[in-house]
Parts: structure tokens; sequence; C-alpha cells
């Protein structure tokens, strides 16, 4: 193999190193880590994506995990659950951020993180809340069919969790409707008193399959603002439906 092929042989596995070792990384990150020049830098990660060995979101680069058998195996569920486009969502608004989505009656969190924001705080992951006490478990409630909603309801007590808990079953059927028509449900100390959440659908082939949320002390959610955070979920709701579907076809 001649010598400038070894150069950039190494230099390719300089910038795939670089990738695993980011975690999320752009062209001009790679650019600036390594002395590269624009497009030398566009050249080897666009190499390294069509092989399959990263992948992009948006402007970031990740590494595939998956395309290493030794580390798939490996590979806990919480790990294979872990979106990128969460971090994203967190560090933009410095809110916990939590993914969740439904098992019969109850909401199941599948991501969660705290500040600052770079950690998925695990010990979390597989928390169980009643799909009514939060914005979480509401707004996946609200976008369902009809006869999944149903039946849901069917088997759901109402049971408190604070004073402000619903627990009028018609007030809440109500509640849904509004939920629906406006994208995104509000947490008022719902579920935990001084804690207020907001929360959007996330869809996969245009059926809710999750629910995307930040919650914070009472005093820095309120009426003033909760559709700009809404605004800001639901673009992170688009990012992690695109990130999934992009792990999904590169497998």
């Amino acid at each position: 193999m001649a010598q400038n092929e070894l150069s950039t042989l190494k230099r390719g596995l300089l910038v795939l190193e670089l990738v695993k070792k980011k975690e999320g990384i752009t062209l001009a990150g790679v650019m600036k880590e390594l002395h590269l020049s624009k497009s030398t830098a566009f050249r080897f990660l666009t190499t390294l994506e069509e092989m399959k060995y990263i992948y992009k979101i948006q402007t970031q680069y990740f590494f595939n995990r998956k395309m290493f058998s030794e580390e798939t195996g490996e590979r806990s569920n919480k790990d294979r659950a872990s979106l990128h486009s969460i971090y994203q969502v967190a560090q933009s608004l410095q809110m916990s951020t939590y993914l969740g989505k439904v098992d019969g009656t109850d909401l199941v969190m599948t991501q969660v993180i705290h500040s600052p924001f770079l950690n998925s705080a695990d010990e979390e992951i597989g928390n169980r809340s009643k799909l009514h006490q939060s914005a979480l478990g509401k707004v996946i409630l609200a976008h369902l069919d009809e006869r999944s909603l149903a039946s849901i309801l069917s088997k759901m007590s109402l049971e408190r969790a604070t004073k402000n808990t619903f627990q009028d079953s018609q007030l809440f059927r109500y509640h849904l409707k509004s939920i629906q028509e406006d994208s995104y449900a509000f947490d008022d100390e719902e579920r935990i008193v001084g804690i207020r959440c907001v929360a959007v659908p996330v869809f996969r082939n245009k059926k809710v399959v999750a629910a995307l949320a930040v919650a914070a002390p009472a005093e820095q959610i309120n009426r003033s603002n909760i559709k700009q955070i809404a605004t800001k979920l639901k673009w992170g709701s688009k990012a992690v439906t695109k990130e999934i579907e992009t792990i999904e076809s590169i497998h």
C-alpha cells in the first residue's frame, strides 16, 4: 500500500475515532479538532456515512455502534433506547427532559436527562406512573385513535397523585380533546407538587408511539412561556422521529 494511502487511512480512522468519542459532532467540529480543510473533512465524513460507520442527524454526526458486532451483543436495552436528539432538546431548554411510552394504563420512562444534560439518568429508566397523572401520559392518550383510547380508558382508575390530578372521567375526556387541538399537554403540578411539565406527542408512521416532555419547578414553566416551550418540543419530537427512522434505515 502506497504511503499516501496509509496516510489517508490513518486520517479516516482518526475521524471515526473522533466521532465515536464526541457522541455528536459537526463538520466544523471535525475540521477544528483534526485541523482538516472543509473539503477533506466532508469527504471523510461522507465516506464513513456511506459505509454506515457513522450516521448524521441534522448537522451532527454520530458513531454507529451497531456496525460492530462485539459491541452490539453487549449493549443493554437502555443503551439501545438512547436517542441523541433528546440531548439537544434538553440543552436547548435547559430543563429535565423525558421520553415515555404507554404500557397498559401506565406511562413508562424510556429516557431521562437532567442537568448538566450530558448523561442519561439510567436509574430512572423504567419508572412508572399512571397515564392521567402527567403531561406525557395525557398527550399520548389525546392522540390515540378512538378505539385504542376507549380501550385504555375503560381500564383506568383516575387515582389521585396530588390535589390537582384529574378525577372526573367526563372532564378528563374534554381535557384530552383540548390537548389534541393544541398538540401539546400541560401538567400543572398534577403528579408532583411544585413541578410543572409540558409534553408533545412523538409520531411514527402517523401514529403516536411516545411522548417527549420537559419538567421544571413551577416558577420556570408558566402560562406566558408554555407555547414557546411546546414549539421547541415539537421540533424535538420531529428530530426524535427522524433519528428513529435513520437508525432503522441503516440496519
